[in-house]
């Protein structure tokens, strides 16, 4: 062998065993401060000690393997009511913030400096200020604008990435930015980018990330409220993980009592590392090895146990949820438990428009106390364009079994009060769900699943196939181990050629029909839409 070639062998071996096959990841679910009564920087202040408190907490306790990325939630750091003296100005450059000279907020230079001194990536989301000429284009007389922003410090305490979020959930006091700006950086050999809560539920930035940039990672910091019966927080997360096949990395705040929880660490097509979703309030720490190449890792695998169901599901008694408000529009078909195998489909639509689901179901039934409750288990489709809290209006296309109080379709998404009290008579031996739809690049369908136990389930537990051809895509999602504690099981599709926004893009009178009936909301709603934007 000669000289050249010893080389590029030797260069072979170095780089084989100098990547890394893992990076270690600590992901926080943390605590929303609710106490109105305390000043927005005392907040700030205080949160900032927290989290730097934790971050200290994680090095001293983990520190082998050391960490390389920490992630904190969306609208966790600092309240938004008085935005405008928690929000931060970002350097144009990059600065090293860390005992900067630079008239930037302490909460900046106190992270830069624990991501220098602990060696680590560090994910935050705050309120980001723009100083802008007032008057001129988008800036308003005050000559500020405020964006919903992540950054990311790298080790040596200057920023790495900056995301802007571009699908805002209301959040009326914050600007959409001019232009999509989606930061891809790397740790070990791996890339990664970034989105927040809401930007789950587009095409943008998703496709751009997983598609154009074909980044291996997405750190996700999110404030979500779940909605039953398809859009639960660890539901969500597992199902987009899955269909783009990309690890999601999401790290959300606590607050149970108006719907908002659920991180985890979600291997694409491998399924769920780790999850967690708390009953009530309070700080939990995932810290979890990640492989970099997520193929040629097999994830932990536990069976479904209905005794451990049971007991997560007993525990999420008083986690308040919203319920889909389009489930009064879906088609449906009560399943009639007396056969064992029922065959049909379901339509909704217009002629050539219509989605049809077709229903393959195999179940037998168990003796259980009549005087406990039973859900009702319909079978559903809809095919049409949905409100999100009135804050935003999106395309829908749905097949799926979904639990139901009672025989009404109106029933279907909802909770019987007193987990305690449920019998599960019913056990699928299996199911298969078959959605036909139209090939398009502006359509995504996802497996969607839900435990009681507010947890999808294990990606194990089911098939998910996709075929395409003619225009037209077929997907089918099938069960593999039998269950009985169903809350919905089927395919969530969105049409985002059907989005419109009323807030900042409303549509003309004759540009758009919506199938949702517009109404005032229920004074809950708003209760907790300004609870999110207090905080968020």
């Amino acid at each position: 062998m000669n000289i050249q070639g010893l080389i590029f062998v030797l260069a072979a071996f170095c780089c084989k065993f100098s990547t890394a096959e893992f990076y270690n990841v600590a992901i926080m679910e943390y605590a929303i401060n609710t106490n109105f009564s305390q000043p927005s920087e005392s907040i700030l202040q205080e949160n900032t000690r927290n989290y730097l408190d934790l971050i200290g907490d994680l090095v001293k306790n983990h520190s082998d393997p050391a960490l390389d990325l920490i992630i904190f939630p969306e609208s966790t750091l600092s309240p938004s009511q008085t935005i405008s003296t928690t929000s931060a100005q970002l350097p144009a450059d990059q600065e090293v913030l860390c005992n900067s000279n630079g008239s930037y907020l302490e909460f900046l230079k106190d992270i830069s400096c624990a991501s220098i001194n602990y060696n680590t990536t560090i994910i935050i989301n705050f309120t980001e200020k723009e100083i802008c000429q007032a008057g001129e284009g988008e800036c308003p007389e005050t000559g500020e604008i405020f964006y919903n922003t992540n950054i990311a410090l790298g080790t040596e305490g200057t920023i790495i990435g900056r995301y802007r979020k571009w699908n805002l959930f209301g959040e009326y006091a914050k600007s959409k930015p001019a232009s999509l700006d989606l930061p891809v950086f790397s740790i070990k050999n791996t890339s990664f980018g970034m989105m927040t809560c809401f930007d789950i539920q587009f095409g943008v930035p998703a496709f751009n990330l997983t598609r154009d940039k074909r980044v291996e990672n997405v750190i996700f910091p999110l404030y979500w409220i779940s909605e039953l019966p398809y859009l639960t927080a660890l539901q969500v997360e597992q199902m987009w993980a899955q269909e783009f096949d990309v690890v999601l990395l999401a790290s959300g705040a606590s607050l149970p009592r108006t719907g908002a929880g659920g991180s985890g660490i979600f291997l694409g097509k491998e399924g769920t590392l780790q999850s967690e979703i708390l009953p009530e309030s309070g700080t939990r720490v995932l810290v979890h090895r990640v492989p970099t190449d997520k193929s040629r890792f097999q994830t932990p695998y536990e069976e479904t146990n209905s005794t451990i169901t049971d007991e997560l599901a007993l525990d999420l008694d008083d986690f308040y949820m919203l319920v889909d408000p389009s489930i009064r529009e879906h088609n449906s078909v009560i399943l009639n438990t007396s056969q064992e195998r029922v065959e049909t489909t379901v339509c909704h639509g217009e002629d050539s428009n219509a989605l049809c689901c077709d229903f393959n179901v195999s179940l037998f039934l168990n003796a259980v106390d009549e005087s406990l409750s039973v859900y009702t288990y319909h079978l559903v489709a809809f095919n049409g364009i949905r409100t999100f809290s009135g804050l935003y209006y999106g395309g829908v296309e749905t097949c799926g079994i979904v639990a139901c109080l009672n025989q009404s379709v109106e029933s279907c998404g909802q909770r019987f009060p007193n987990y305690s009290q449920i019998a599960w008579p019913v056990t699928f031996s299996s199911i298969t769900v078959l959605g036909k739809f139209a090939h398009s690049a502006q359509r995504v369908e996802y497996p969607t699943t839900l435990l009681s136990s507010i947890r999808p389930l294990p990606v194990k537990e089911y098939t998910w196939t996709s075929q395409t051809g003619a225009g037209i895509v077929e997907k089918n999602i099938t069960l593999l181990k039998p269950q009985n504690r169903l809350l919905a099981f089927g395919i969530f599709g969105r049409d985002y050629e059907r989005d419109w926004d009323p807030i900042r893009s409303p549509p003309s009178s004759d540009s758009i029909t919506c199938s949702v009936t517009l109404s005032i909301f229920p004074l809950l709603i708003v209760v907790l839409l300004n609870l999110r934007f207090r905080y968020g």
